[in-house]
């Protein structure tokens, strides 16, 4: 006698499967609005006149809630309920926050109400970007589903060339890299998503503070306007999404996240070389970018007699929110181009050199403070293509570390909270280290953290090598 299986089946004429394309690209869409709305907020509180060191304090403090992103995978699946309405409930209270950030900067008390609203905000995009992955987890799926295949036989099947893609990993073995890991439409809407907030709505502010000269009414406009893209995509959201118990993806595994099953995946993570590998490369591997993560935009607002380029939001928003997020849009293709065709291990040492590109191109314009702002875009876009570059590794030691795991689901939140923490933790005292050292020796010093990272690289590639 057997034991019944949970009927799962995805029929397809459902409304979903032929509206794919409805709702895919505003749920990717909503997911890149987090970030757009966190650089936003730094550049505010600028304007606003809190100084260098409480606003990198601020945003590092904001960012906490990444770090606990395990905890929050364990909440969703202790109160399961459905993909839809965790994506539904936390694109509302994104809203309201943004909308009660927007009121509050009107008043005297605008500082109390941001540091009051905004950790609603960051929360909410924290759960909205699990219930995101648990509903919908990579376009091979998602090829099968426009079809009407039934979940269950996604890794029956051969994988085609349009599906997934083998490639070479460091250890010689030839394994899966999902569509998932290269940049395809689904990342180009996030990628949209940052262009609008960081680009479109950086430019409008800074030209409604030209126009009606009142800091705070400008940005209030755009707070308001960013939480009524949120109530947008959560009213397209109620219409177009698809319901389920598990959404339109098949159900991830929520091995450790159980009452005593984390401890055990732990010890069992533990216990493995390849997996000590990754976990001690996710954090060293990027320090270098963790120094620039909130002084590089912060040197690009700051007066020049402070050090900093003294640029005006519309500006930045040009450099930094639309050259720079194009530029690491492409590295990142280029960089995952590069592991299918030749694999990881080739581009894993090279990657780690052109992390010290980010930290010479500030420390050059640190030098050159009155470089006109065709030099400025060009320096920016050369560290940010290096970056992006560099970020497709990390992607595919991501994959590696949670390929066909019982516990990926764990292994994942664990990878991005590790890759998250340097930033959190170095973030909190990036106020105090320019209080202490000027911008030059902060680009100095992430120009020679390029070392560290060179060196987990070559660490991990004898660590996985092939016997």
């Amino acid at each position: 006698m057997t034991d019944k299986q949970p009927k799962t089946t995805y029929h397809p004429h459902r409304r979903g499967t032929k509206t794919r394309w409805l709702w895919l690209p505003s749920l990717m869409f909503g997911d890149g609005v987090a970030v757009s709305v966190l650089v936003l907020t730094m550049v505010m509180l600028r304007r606003m006149g809190l100084d260098t060191a409480d606003t990198a304090l601020a945003i590092a403090l904001l960012s906490l809630p990444v770090l606990l992103r395990p905890l929050f995978e364990m909440v969703v699946t202790h109160f399961w309920g459905t993909t839809k309405v965790w994506i539904l409930s936390t694109q509302f209270i994104s809203a309201l926050s943004l909308a009660a950030v927007a009121f509050t900067l009107h008043t005297s008390s605008w500082l109390l109400g941001t540091v009051c609203f905004m950790p609603f905000f960051v929360c909410s995009s924290v759960f909205y970007n699990i219930a995101l992955h648990r509903f919908y987890i990579d376009t091979s799926q998602g090829v099968h589903l426009s079809q009407g295949v039934h979940l269950s036989q996604v890794h029956q099947q051969n994988p085609t060339p349009q599906q997934d893609t083998m490639v070479r990993c460091c250890d010689g073995e030839m394994v899966t890299l999902h569509s998932s890991t290269s940049h395809h439409p689904n990342t180009t809407t996030s990628i949209m998503a940052l262009l609008f907030g960081c680009g479109v709505m950086m430019m409008i502010a800074g030209n409604m503070e030209v126009v009606t000269r009142n800091i705070r009414y400008s940005w209030s406009l755009v707070f308001y306007v960013m939480a009524g893209v949120e109530l947008f995509l959560w009213l397209w959201h109620t219409i177009f999404l698809p319901g389920g118990t598990h959404g339109y993806a098949k159900p991830k595994p929520t091995m450790g996240l159980h009452r005593g099953e984390f401890r055990i995946s732990l010890r069992r993570m533990l216990k493995r070389k390849d997996d000590i590998t990754a976990l001690t490369f996710f954090i060293p591997f990027l320090l270098p970018e963790t120094l620039l993560a909130l002084t590089a935009p912060l040197f690009l607002i700051a007066k020049p007699h402070n050090g900093g380029l003294g640029l005006s939001p519309q500006e930045f928003a040009f450099t930094q929110g639309t050259i720079a997020v194009i530029a690491i849009a492409l590295g990142y293709t280029l960089g995952s181009k590069a592991i299918k065709k030749h694999g990881l291990r080739r581009w894993l040492l090279p990657s780690a050199l052109l992390l010290a590109v980010p930290g010479a191109a500030l420390l050059f314009l640190s030098y050159n403070t009155a470089a006109p702002l065709s030099i400025v875009a060009a320096s920016l876009a050369a560290g940010h293509a290096a970056l992006g570059f560099a970020l497709s590794m990390v992607k595919q030691v991501v994959v590696r570390f949670t390929h066909n795991m019982p516990d990926n689901t764990l292994r994942h939140a664990i990878a991005r909270t590790l890759i998250a923490t340097p930033f959190v933790l170095v973030g909190m005292f990036a106020g105090a280290m320019l209080t202490l050292i000027d911008y030059q020796h902060i680009f100095l010093l992430a120009t020679e953290l390029s070392i560290a990272s060179l060196t987990v690289a070559a660490f991990y590639l004898y660590r996985t090598r092939k016997k």
